[in-house]
């Protein structure tokens, strides 16, 4: 397959999986509570409402609104928006493969009464030019796993940030297509298999309702042939930002078990059943210890880097 027929499979599953797909009670980060825990990580442990609250209060600060912010994958728009609400710009670029997700962000900015300050556009960012250059802050959330050329795209964003602005990174950099280790199913089936039954309940719409005896592992190949570009190059991110970027923070945040232990089941874990969330947070525990103490690799981080 080209890459031009490549592309358009990307652009044609992103306009069919729009955010809809990622809410919900089957998503892990759909649910508050993980998304909570997740939102702290991100900043570092330091009390901010959002990841990206932390990263235009603590990094951007006095500077806002700022000239010109970028947002590579923008999907529905739903983080440009959170950024114009909270002034962090006089003009937010998003730019996107699917025309569907860029239909329906353009849609909620009108909706928004923010689309004075956001603008949108169909662009494949890896073939052809970003729209301006001079830019503040450049936002990759959960995109850059996407990108076929880490290089590449990482010398662009270098080249159109202005000195000492900042690339902001909530990303996916675990191990590519889903590949994971014999270590990592390992904690995974076994940790799933600590969950107690009732908290195991599938809320998938293929076994609504039915108890959940064993996880399953997605197939790299399967992921690969359904979506070319996912996770092509997840694992190399990190590497990839240290040859063109100083690191000014990498935070873990979290899902490097959860993401798929629970999948189509974490919407049984709420607030109101506190039997759940001591669950919930040995979860946490077991995942954070053995990613702190380099047993298993994060998954998920939030990093900050300037040119």
């Amino acid at each position: 397959m080209d890459q031009e027929a490549v592309d358009a499979k990307v652009a044609d599953y992103w306009d069919e999986h729009t955010n809809e797909s990622y809410y919900g009670e089957t998503y892990w980060l759909a649910n508050p509570i993980i998304n909570k825990h997740h939102q702290l990580l991100a900043a570092g442990g330091r009390d901010y409402d959002s990841w990206v609250n932390f990263s235009v209060q603590h990094y951007l600060g006095e500077q806002c609104p700022v000239d010109r912010v970028l947002s590579i994958g923008s999907g529905d728009g739903t983080l440009e928006r959170h950024l114009a609400s909270i002034n962090t710009a006089k003009l937010i670029e998003g730019i996107d493969l699917a025309p569907k997700r860029i239909e329906i962000a353009e849609e909620e900015a009108q909706k928004s009464g923010l689309a004075d300050v956001i603008s949108y556009s169909v662009c494949n960012v890896e073939t052809n030019p970003f729209p301006n250059s001079d830019y503040d802050a450049i936002y990759f959330n959960s995109s850059l796993h996407h990108m076929s050329d880490l290089d590449g795209i990482l010398q662009k964003c270098k080249a159109a940030l202005k000195p000492d602005d900042y690339l902001f990174v909530n990303e996916y950099i675990g191990p590519n297509r889903f590949a994971f280790s014999d270590r990592e199913k390992e904690v995974m089936q076994s940790v799933f298999h600590m969950i107690p039954e009732k908290y195991r309940i599938s809320h998938a719409d293929h076994d609504r309702g039915q108890l959940r005896n064993e996880m399953h592992f997605p197939d790299p190949a399967e992921v690969e042939r359904v979506d070319p570009s996912e996770a092509i190059h997840s694992q190399d991110i990190g590497e990839a930002l240290e040859r063109h970027f100083k690191i000014e923070e990498f935070n873990y945040t979290g899902g490097t078990l959860m993401q798929f232990m629970l999948l189509d089941i974490a919407g049984n874990f709420r607030e109101n059943d506190a039997e759940s969330l001591k669950v919930l947070n040995l979860i946490f525990d077991i995942e954070n210890t053995l990613v702190g103490n380099g047993d298993l690799l994060p998954h998920f981080a939030m990093i900050i880097a300037r040119p």
